[in-house]
């Protein structure tokens, strides 16, 4: 989260270009307004009659509406390039425009001819045939219809690479964060741009370190596949679907789509997509696997409670489920039939009847077929189908024949089906340790394990609830039963693409659902195996996923962004210790160093007073947006209070029903996640809050020391914590 609000450099470049650019962007301004004019002129939007003028008036204002927004800010680059002997400059916009009567026409971002603005090739081949050459790159900042500064990126005639894109980087690294998620149309990096354009149909894993914009690529890709060039994988924007980890996140990240226009995706968390997709909104979701290893001191119930909600999530499980629910219908279908006299014009009544061995031919039939829709819907579908097929229906007649039968085959898929909801099914599965033995898939160890509950001791709610664990259960036993995807009034359909925030925390079962609920080859994950924070609920590798969505690749971004160099190695250090992206390089972003406030243990208000100390030099050095984070919820709330007394009011955000809105907060470590802030202070940074001996604390310790931008304070009444000292 962070964002280039930034307060731009007064009008005074010394560029020679300036007085030109700034005659274009001119230009450019007048041109768009032009288009606006007439758009919103209804008296030019005349059809052959009224309704087809109404129609064009209605197109026409739409495109208005669509440009007007972009009228201050019209374009933010420009490409000289050669093609065919012919040299023409483009210019690159968050929009594409065409300027019917003039010069003053923009490229789309997210074109393939914008993608040449952010790679560092020098030629391609254009779709019209010859070879088409880059001669400059250039940089161009715009606000409120005004030009403030050209800066080149390549010149051939000066040499090529001019260091511009880095100096262009830096200056917009060092603006303040805000409220909303950083906006990178502007300043994406080649290895960024390479990622966001990965070819359409794949699925991709972006593995990148805290700050290396992931998730803001992750949502220009989505942006870029509603692109009409993305022919057969167009996606629209409707049919897609973000998730994120919580409801802070999700709507924190959902500000920046309309600003890409792609407004009606739907942003939503897991939990929010499985509850309403199983029709249990009321559902309350808890993680008691995480509330017992962030409370319990006991290190073998801790490590059970992790394998246990780690083979809860392992892949296999979907195939447990299958043969499960096989067994169950199977057994269910015996000694049923179906006879039905059904009434033909024209013709004598006809009986259509089906026997035990019939009923379970078709059975067989569709879990083979195994379809989006379910297997009660398919099974349904197979019966009408026969039906037509042996009564030998004409298709005037298809209707009044399947409301002929829909009563007595309702009744028959209740008997069949209507006792296996996801809820009672998954955990009817899990208490059965021969239902769990039949698909002889799981050892008897396992099996065992699933039996046990080592979570006996979590209190949990009194009304209706289930576990964030055991949701990809029951979610596959809704996919198998009841069907998967998007739904789009009563009907289920696969979702044009989906996006993954925080990919690490998502189980490989949920992966496999999601292959399944999605386009194949549309979904975008979004992670770090460094801050696995859940790791319990994650796959131990991206293999792990890639074995449940075919053809899936792994691209890593191998640069960080957010941090100063202080802070970078700070995070670097810590990470190394579980022996992973040790070597993500950082920009060379020079920044304060990282302050250290220790008291004595014994102390009388303890940190308190170190923690409010921290809060102003945060202020004194300029930074606005500061949290202060803590390890646990319990820990931000009392801690908000508590510095009250030492004149510090601080929002706490201690729930997904809090919301960020900008200024000083404190937040837990879970909820800090996928935020950055201009500065942070890490609250009782020691090893009594962060356990040195215990991996799962050191990622979180580097979590919380790896969300600042500008500046980091690390806090502790008695010893810094060895990683941080």
């Amino acid at each position: 989260m962070s964002a280039p609000a930034s307060p731009r450099p007064a009008v005074h470049d010394s560029h020679p270009d300036f007085p030109h650019e700034t005659a274009h962007l001119k230009g450019t301004v007048d041109a768009m307004l032009r288009q606006i004019d007439f758009w919103e002129d209804r008296d030019r939007q005349m059809g052959a009659d009224l309704e087809t003028s109404i129609i064009l008036a209605d197109e026409a204002g739409e495109h208005a509406a669509m440009l007007s927004p972009h009228v201050h800010h019209p374009y933010f680059g420009s490409l000289k390039v050669r093609v065919g002997g012919r040299e023409q400059t483009l210019y690159i916009g968050k929009h594409g425009f065409r300027d019917v009567k003039g010069p003053h026409s923009v490229v789309g971002w997210d074109s393939e001819v914008g993608s040449l603005f952010y790679s560092d090739a020098l030629g391609w081949t254009p779709r019209r045939g010859g070879q088409g050459v880059i001669k400059r790159r250039r940089q161009l900042d715009v606000a409120a219809k005004t030009l403030h500064r050209v800066t080149d990126l390549y010149d051939d005639e000066a040499g090529g690479d001019t260091g511009g894109r880095e100096e262009v980087l830096l200056r917009r690294l060092e603006e303040g964060s805000t409220a909303g998620m950083r906006d990178v149309v502007e300043t994406l990096q080649p290895e960024q741009n390479t990622a966001m354009r990965y070819p359409a149909g794949t699925p991709v894993i972006i593995q990148g370190a805290a700050g290396s914009g992931k998730t803001t690529i992750g949502f220009h890709r989505l942006a870029w596949m509603t692109n009409a060039e993305r022919g057969p994988h167009q996606a629209r924007a409707e049919a897609c679907m973000v998730l994120m980890p919580n409801r802070v996140l999700a709507t924190y990240a959902a500000r920046i789509l309309p600003e890409l226009g792609i407004g009606p995706v739907n942003v939503t968390t897991p939990e929010g997509w499985a509850t309403g997709l199983l029709g249990l909104e009321k559902l309350e979701v808890t993680d008691r696997t995480l509330t017992l290893l962030l409370t319990d001191h006991d290190n073998t119930r801790r490590a059970l409670a992790w394998r246990r909600a780690k083979l809860l999530g392992d892949a296999r499980m979907l195939d447990v489920v299958r043969t499960h629910l096989w067994n169950r219908f199977n057994a269910a279908l015996r000694g049923q039939s179906l006879r039905e006299e059904v009434a033909l014009n024209r013709r004598e009544a006809q009986v259509f009847a089906l026997s035990d061995a019939d009923l379970h031919a078709i059975l067989r039939d569709v879990f083979a077929a195994d379809p989006l829709s379910g297997y009660r819907a398919g099974f349904r579908r197979a019966v009408e189908d026969l039906a037509i097929s042996q009564l030998n229906v004409p298709d005037d007649e298809e209707a009044s024949v399947l409301r002929q039968l829909s009563a007595p085959l309702t009744a028959l898929l209740g008997r069949v089906f209507a006792s296996t909801t996801p809820v009672t099914e998954a955990r009817r599965l899990l208490g059965s340790p021969e239902a769990l033995r039949s698909s002889g898939l799981l050892t008897e160890r396992e099996i065992a394990l699933l039996g046990t509950d080592p979570l006996s001791g979590i209190p949990t709610p009194r009304r209706a609830h289930a576990d964030a664990t055991e949701l990809p259960l029951m979610l596959a036993v809704q996919a198998f039963t009841g069907g998967i995807g998007r739904l789009d009034g009563r009907t289920l359909e696969p979702f044009d693409h989906v996006v993954l925030d925080e990919a690490q925390d998502y189980s490989p079962l949920l992966y496999a659902l999601l292959g399944r609920a999605t386009r194949p080859g549309h979904l975008t994950a979004l992670g770090d195996l460094n801050q696995g924070m859940h790791g319990y609920k994650g796959p131990s590798s991206w293999e792990a996923v890639q074995a449940v969505l075919p053809g899936a690749e792994v691209l890593t971004l191998g640069r960080t962004y957010r941090s100063t160099r202080q802070i970078t190695e700070l995070g670097a250090r810590i990470a190394a210790t579980y022996n992973r992206a040790a070597q993500v390089q950082g920009v060379d972003r020079d920044g304060a160093e990282v302050q250290r406030y220790v008291a004595p243990a014994d102390a009388p208000h303890g940190e308190l007073p170190l923690i409010a100390q921290a809060v102003k030099d945060a202020q004194a050095a300029g930074h606005v947006n500061i949290a202060i984070v803590t390890r646990r919820a319990v820990d931000a709330d009392r801690l908000a209070e508590s510095l009250r007394d030492f004149d510090t009011d601080a929002q706490p955000i201690t729930t997904q029903e809090h919301r960020f809105r900008g200024g000083l907060v404190v937040l837990p470590v879970s909820l800090a996640k996928g935020l950055e802030f201009s500065a942070a202070i890490v609250s009782s940074a020691n090893a009594q809050t962060y356990d040195e001996s215990t991996e799962y604390e050191r990622r979180l310790l580097y979590v919380s020391a790896s969300r600042a931008l500008h500046w980091l304070g690390l806090v502790s009444a008695g010893d810094l914590h060895p990683l941080v000292a």
